[in-house]
């Protein structure tokens, strides 16, 4: 459900999402879980409540636990006496974060903020479903190889069929796209191809991440964003940023050490949740934490809370 500039999930739903990679000419399951939305639409399996002192947890799908049943819900209903709201959704960017707790705060009493990020969130924009989507979330029948979340009736038929005609509608467009390249499109390909040779990278990363500040628009709204929410909160808003698959492999990447600067200019309350440094708690090709990956998160975040919040 598009609500202004954002979304969030219909209320009180239970919502099966499955994910799918196109691996070795066949689609491969990668998780299937059931997503559980409370009264406000939001990923917890806990109805929240008026008036009660709250603690909200902000992010995109990391908080949100995309890939496994909201980790946010073994916390329970409340962390000592605070109500737990989860208003962790996935794609969103700093300032669409800000959006939601406005949102959520013109109803519930909000009291210390758990902002937890990945460094690639600072540079995303507002972000709201399209009518097209909305459409082929409710009727797969609508549904063209262009979109990137598909509805199927995954508790009645076998979508694998359903998968192979959207992959030759994308193969299609996709086609289609390569028959209109430009000699500029060309030139911004090698480029791109050149940046991304590991003896290329290594350089260029060391150069952006010890000597380039960006001044990107995206990133200025963002950055504002997060400003906004700590001169609000201050000492009870808290960030952790959680290390990432590729970040493993690579090690930190710009936007991360952009944006943990930015935070740490302003507030003292910033902290770390590495996951072990250990790739077995992601999933493969998804990348985001699996089962034992979101229960280290659980228990990293609940001892940084009980050490610095409450």
């Amino acid at each position: 459900k598009n609500v202004n500039n954002f979304f969030k999930f219909s209320p009180n739903s239970s919502i099966r999402q499955d994910a799918y990679y196109f691996v070795d000419d066949d689609f491969v399951k990668e998780f299937s879980y059931i997503i559980n939305t409370n009264n406000f639409g939001l990923v917890q399996s806990n109805d929240i409540q008026q008036n009660i002192p709250s603690i909200l947890f902000l992010g995109d799908s990391l908080t949100e636990g995309l890939g496994a049943p909201s980790w946010t819900d073994k916390f329970g209903k409340d962390i000592n006496g605070y109500q737990i709201i989860n208003g962790g959704i996935r794609g969103t960017s700093a300032e669409q974060s800000e959006l939601l707790e406005k949102h959520i705060a013109e109803f519930f009493e909000i009291n210390k903020i758990i902002f937890i990020y990945q460094g690639g969130f600072i540079n995303r924009d507002l972000y709201k479903f399209s009518d097209v989507q909305l459409k082929c979330l409710s009727d797969h029948t609508s549904c063209a190889g262009n979109q990137f979340d598909f509805g199927f009736p995954l508790n009645e038929k076998n979508p694998k069929k359903f998968l192979i005609k959207m992959k030759m509608d994308r193969d299609k467009i996709l086609a289609d796209e390569k028959s209109k390249i430009t000699w500029k499109k060309i030139r911004r390909r090698i480029k791109s191809e050149i940046s991304q040779l590991y003896v290329v990278n290594i350089p260029i990363t060391f150069i952006r991440n010890n000597f380039y500040k960006s001044k990107n628009d995206k990133i200025m709204k963002n950055f504002h964003a997060l400003n906004r929410l700590i001169q609000k909160y201050k000492n009870n808003i808290i960030f952790i940023r959680l290390n990432s698959f590729t970040e493993i492999m690579r090690g930190k990447d710009y936007y991360s050490i952009y944006t943990d600067e930015y935070i740490k200019s302003l507030t003292n309350k910033h902290f770390y949740c590495d996951l072990e440094n250990n790739l077995d708690n992601f999933y493969l090709h998804d990348l985001h934490p699996n089962d034992m990956g979101y229960d280290k998160l659980y228990r990293c975040v609940k001892k940084i809370i009980n050490d610095n919040l409450l």
